[in-house]
């Protein structure tokens, strides 16, 4: 009786040290799967729209007119690289798109209080399309 308790501990034990060598490489040989451009670009966009958001808390629509410009560029990128996602990504790309447009006619007109509720808006149509985008 001790033999097959042996016998079966060991079998136990051989089974799940080939288990665990088995599927370890396959864990860790899995990569981290990058972000696809799309995400990029809208990652991109929201980074310097939160720039143009700090500017326009300090009323600096200078610093906000340039961080609006880097916005746009990325928007377009962005619209080119979206292509192909749910219509939500599409859709939200072209409503921060007017909006931060919307912002950049305010910082040039030196109205940082406007320009700040569009970046706002900008800004929430960016978290809302980087939500569903892959």
């Amino acid at each position: 009786m001790n033999r097959s308790r042996l016998a079966a501990a060991t079998v136990t034990a051989a089974m799940a040290a080939a288990a665990a060598v088995g599927f370890a490489p396959l864990a860790m040989a899995a990569p981290a799967m990058a972000p696809s451009a799309c995400v990029t670009d809208l990652q991109a966009a929201q980074t310097s729209n939160n720039a143009a958001i700090a500017a326009d808390q300090v009323n600096n629509t200078a610093a906000a007119r340039t961080a609006n410009l880097s916005t746009a560029t990325s928007l377009v990128a962005a619209i080119g690289d979206c292509a192909g996602q749910v219509p939500a990504v599409g859709a939200n790309v072209l409503t921060a798109s007017a909006s931060n447009a919307v912002a950049l006619v305010y910082n040039l007109l030196g109205a940082s209080a406007s320009a700040l509720g569009a970046e706002q808006a900008t800004a929430s149509a960016l978290t809302q399309a980087l939500a569903v985008a892959v």
